[in-house]
C-alpha cells in the first residue's frame, strides 16, 4: 500500500507537469479580443456537462479528499461526540481552505515519527515501528500516577518514562494497532479513485483544447497536496478512541524533582512538557494566534491545564533542509498552479486582472513567511549580538580612559585594581553613566507590547514571539487569506460566464479510437 501511495504522488506530479504543457500548447482562447468568444450562464445538465455538474464535481472531490486524509488524535476521555466531530469539521474547513497547513501537519508528524523509530532502536527496542510512533505522538499511551490526574504522553516522553524506569513499557503489536485503527479504506479508496478521475478528465480537457474553469483548476491544485498528506499519513491509525493507560508507583513530584531546573518551568500542556519539549517559530505564531481566538470566546484547544489529550494542531519541526524541501516541492506547484489560468477567459477584463493579482499572493507569501521569520529569529538577534558586543568593549575602554590612578584607592590604581572596578560597575551601569539616563520603570506602553508579544496564559517565556516576527506577519497573512478568499470567491462568479467549449463533454473517443 505504501508503494501504492507513492505512485499517486508521482501520478499527481507528472500530471500537474503534463497540464501545463497541455494548457500552453493547446489553450486557443483569446484574452485581448473577447469580443468573438461565444460564452454561456448558467446551464442545465440532461444534455451533456452543465454548470452544476463542474460545482458538483469539484466540491465533492475536495470534501472527499479534506475529510477522509484526516487522521485526528485520540480524543480525551470525557469529550463528547458532538465535539469530536467539530474538530474534525473545522480541520476539513482548514485542509479545504488551505491544504498546505494539513500537509505541514502531517510532514511534521510524520518526521517525528521517524525521528521516534530510530531513537526506540538506539535504545534497543526494535519493536518499535512507524505505526507505534505515530499512536503514541497522538495520545495512545496515558500516564496514570499516584499523585495527579492521567495525562496524555507522546514517543519521546513514553521513551524518557522508559529509560529512567517509571513505566513498563508496553508494546503493542501491529495486528493490535490495526484492530484500534478505523479507518474506512473504502472511503479513501473512493477519495483516490475520484481525485485520480478528476485530473485525468483535466488532462484529457487540456489536450483537447476545451475550457478548464478556474474552479476544477483550484481543485486539481487540491488533490496535489491530498496525496502528499495521505502519504505522510499512511501508517497513522484513525478514529482512535481509547489509549493505552500506563500505571506507576511513581509520584508525578518526584518525577518532576528528578528533571531538574528544566522540569520546574511552567508547562504548556502537561507537567511532562519538559521532556524534549521544542517551540520553533511556526508552533509560536499558531500558539499566539489560537491565543487570540481564545480571548474572543473561540476555543479549539483545550480550556484547562492539564490537558487531557494531545491537541490536533501540535506542529512539529520541519526545518531541515529535506524536509523544508519536500514541503516547498508540493507547496509551490499547488499554488503555482493557478497561473495556468493566467489567460483564460474571464467574464470582465477587471476580474482577470484582479485573478493575475490573487495569483501572486500564496507563492509571494511563502518567501515572505521565511524571510521575515528568518530576520526576527535569526539575523535581527545575531546583529544586536554583535552591536552590543562592540557597543559594550567600547564602553569600557573609554572607562579606562577616564580613570587615572591618582584617582582610585591604592588597591584599585593596578591594572587589575581597574579591571575589577568595572566590573563591579557593570556593562548597564557602564551604559549609564556614559548615556545619563536613569532605568526608568516599564511603561505602560512596554507592557502592552510585552503582553502582545507573549499572550499565553501563564506568560511561558518559551512562547515569546518578537514583534519583528508576529506584526510583518499579519501583512503575510493578510495578503494569503485575501488572495485565497477572491480565487475562491472568483471560481464562482466565473460560472456565471464560461466559453461555451467549458461545457463540451471529453471525447474519450480521440485518445482511444477503437473505443469509438
Amino acid at each position: 500500500m505504501l508503494l501504492f501511495c507513492k505512485y499517486l504522488l508521482i501520478i499527481a506530479v507528472l500530471g500537474a507537469e503534463s497540464l501545463q504543457a497541455v494548457l500552453v500548447s493547446n489553450r486557443t482562447i483569446p484574452t485581448v479580443d473577447s469580443s468573438n468568444i461565444t460564452t454561456q450562464g448558467w446551464t442545465s445538465s440532461p444534455q451533456g456537462r452543465g454548470t452544476i455538474d463542474i460545482i458538483w464535481s469539484c466540491l465533492v472531490t475536495i470534501f472527499l479528499c479534506s475529510w477522509s486524509v484526516l487522521c485526528l488524535q485520540i480524543p480525551g476521555r470525557k469529550d463528547r461526540q458532538f465535539e469530536i466531530f467539530w474538530r474534525r469539521a473545522w480541520l476539513t474547513a482548514l485542509c479545504a481552505l488551505g491544504p498546505e497547513f494539513t500537509l505541514q501537519l502531517a510532514l511534521g508528524q510524520w518526521s517525528s515519527a521517524r525521528h521516534s523509530v530510530r531513537e526506540f532502536h538506539d535504545a534497543n527496542i526494535p519493536e518499535w515501528t512507524m505505526k507505534h510512533a505515530f499512536h503514541a505522538d497522538s495520545g495512545g499511551y496515558v500516564l496514570q500516577t499516584p499523585d495527579f490526574k492521567p495525562i496524555p504522553i507522546d514517543a519521546k516522553q513514553l521513551l524518557y518514562l522508559t529509560k529512567h524506569e517509571y513505566i513498563q513499557l508496553k508494546i503493542l503489536t501491529e495486528q493490535e494497532l490495526d484492530d484500534k485503527n478505523k479507518v474506512d479504506f473504502l472511503l479513501r479508496l473512493i477519495s483516490v479513485g475520484q481525485a485520480v478521475w478528476f485530473v485525468t478528465t483535466i488532462i484529457a480537457r487540456g489536450a483537447q483544447g476545451l475550457f478548464i474553469t478556474g474552479m476544477e483548476l483550484t481543485t486539481a491544485a487540491f488533490i496535489l497536496c491530498s496525496f502528499a498528506t495521505t502519504f505522510c499519513w499512511w501508517n497513522k491509525g484513525a478514529d482512535m478512541a481509547v489509549p493505552e493507560v500506563l500505571t506507576t508507583t511513581t509520584t508525578m513530584a518526584r518525577i518532576l524533582i528528578d528533571g531538574g531546573d528544566a522540569a520546574s518551568a511552567p508547562y504548556h500542556r502537561t507537567p511532562l512538557d519538559f521532556i524534549g519539549r521544542e517551540e520553533w517559530h511556526w508552533s509560536l505564531y499558531w500558539t499566539h494566534w489560537i491565543n487570540i481566538l481564545r480571548k474572543m470566546r473561540i476555543n479549539f484547544a483545550p480550556r484547562s491545564l492539564p490537558h487531557d489529550r494531545i491537541e490536533n494542531t501540535v506542529w512539529h519541526n520541519i526545518l531541515s533542509p529535506s524536509q523544508i524541501s519536500i514541503y516547498l516541492a508540493i507547496t509551490i506547484p499547488y499554488s503555482g498552479v493557478l497561473f495556468f489560468a493566467w489567460n483564460d477567459f474571464f467574464p470582465t477584463t477587471t476580474e482577470q486582472l484582479l485573478w493575475r493579482m490573487a495569483s501572486f499572493g500564496p507563492v509571494a507569501a511563502i518567501p515572505l513567511y521565511f524571510g521575515v521569520t528568518a530576520f526576527a529569529f535569526s539575523a535581527y538577534p545575531a546583529m544586536k549580538l554583535y552591536f552590543h558586543t562592540w557597543q559594550t568593549s567600547r564602553s569600557k575602554s573609554q572607562i579606562i580612559g577616564s580613570i587615572s590612578p591618582g584617582s582610585l584607592p591604592l588597591n584599585e590604581a593596578s591594572p587589575v585594581g581597574q579591571a575589577q572596578h568595572i566590573v563591579k560597575l557593570g556593562p548597564v551601569s557602564n551604559l549609564e553613566r556614559l548615556s545619563g539616563k536613569p532605568l526608568k520603570d516599564r511603561s505602560k506602553l512596554s507592557t502592552l507590547i510585552a503582553g502582545w508579544r507573549n499572550n499565553s496564559v501563564l506568560k511561558d517565556a518559551s512562547l515569546d514571539v518578537p514583534l519583528k516576527a508576529s506584526i510583518p506577519l499579519y501583512g503575510v497573512a493578510c495578503l494569503y487569506c485575501t488572495s485565497r478568499s477572491f480565487i475562491l470567491l472568483e471560481d464562482m462568479l466565473q460560472l456565471r460566464s464560461l466559453p461555451s467549449s467549458a461545457y463540451t463533454t471529453v471525447d474519450w473517443g480521440g485518445f482511444f479510437p477503437h473505443l469509438a
